[in-house]
């Protein structure tokens, strides 16, 4: 399947017509590396003042997946001699990231917030599964795209398990994604 549609040049991606592949492919990683390294930083924090020592555990992992996400997506744009340029969303800003650290907020409210802002992984993760089979000149994106997506799936289905063991409410949609 290609990047571009019949008789059109460029790359269709995320609802966007782009020139070329690489500047589709620099739009998202750019993305993904400010938004995965914040989130590497945000959970990080959390893990350090989290009181469940299962949720600790996964939590560390994550944070560690995510900061690994930036490092790597950040490393390659600068492989490719592009400038960082994306931004956090806002949701997950300042006071996303001072909520997850703060030790008097219950690990409860902080896994719902998280669970909340990300909503079901396999859903949000979909179009970038698609964008990378679709990329067939940078290789080596492609594939760190696609364990990428694996990373993102495998951490949201640990989530909802974990919202799950603690009680913690989560739509009715994630569950049925996760439980399979």
């Amino acid at each position: 399947m290609s990047g571009t549609a019949q008789g059109t040049s460029g790359f269709q991606a995320f609802g966007r017509h782009y020139s070329t592949e690489r500047e589709a492919i620099v739009g998202l990683i750019d993305l993904l590396r400010a938004e995965e390294g914040a989130a590497g930083e945000a959970i990080a924090g959390w893990v350090k003042v989290c009181k469940d020592p299962s949720l600790r555990g996964g939590l560390s992992m994550i944070a560690e997946r995510e900061s690994f996400h930036g490092r790597i997506f950040g490393q390659r744009m600068l492989d490719m001699g592009e400038t960082w340029r994306a931004t956090i969303a806002e949701e997950r800003g300042a006071e996303y990231q001072s909520c997850l650290a703060d030790p008097n907020v219950p690990d409860t409210v902080k896994l719902a917030r998280l669970v909340g802002t990300i909503g079901d992984t396999e859903v949000i993760i979909a179009p970038v599964v698609d964008f990378a089979e679709r990329i067939t000149e940078d290789l080596q994106t492609r594939e760190a795209l696609r364990l990428y997506c694996e990373d993102e799936i495998s951490s949201g289905r640990w989530l909802c398990e974990a919202c799950d063991r603690m009680g913690v409410a989560h739509a009715p949609e994630l569950i049925a994604a996760h439980a399979a």
